[in-house]
């Protein structure tokens, strides 16, 4: 039971950064003329608050469990960890990959 718990924590986990690494290669322009794309970048946008929102919760849970030394935490450490990870990549990637887009993209020399 506990590795399912871990796949769908990780899946669920990676998922926005994902997602929001596709919306790399856009520049403001892309979004200003192209609606459809605006809207999908603002639902990323939300998935990966909702994700982060979920990684506070389950390191606020978790954490609160060690405290008290309760024995059902066991065999949950690394999630606890991988939370905190996950809490300062969200903040530093892929939320700004969406909130503020290149404004054009760098062409290499050939």
């Amino acid at each position: 039971m506990i590795i399912l718990i871990y796949i769908a924590y990780y899946f669920l986990s990676l998922l926005p950064i994902i997602i929001s690494y596709r919306f790399r290669k856009y520049t403001i322009s892309d979004y200003q003329y192209n609606k459809q794309l605006n809207w999908k970048k603002r639902w990323a946008l939300f998935f990966n608050y909702i994700a982060l929102i979920f990684q506070v919760i389950v390191a606020g849970e978790l954490k609160s469990k060690l405290d008290s030394l309760d024995n059902s935490i066991l065999g949950y450490e690394p999630i606890l960890v991988s939370a905190y990870i996950f809490l300062i990549v969200y903040t530093l990637f892929p939320i700004s990959w969406l909130e503020s887009p290149k404004s054009h993209i760098k062409k290499e020399k050939i």
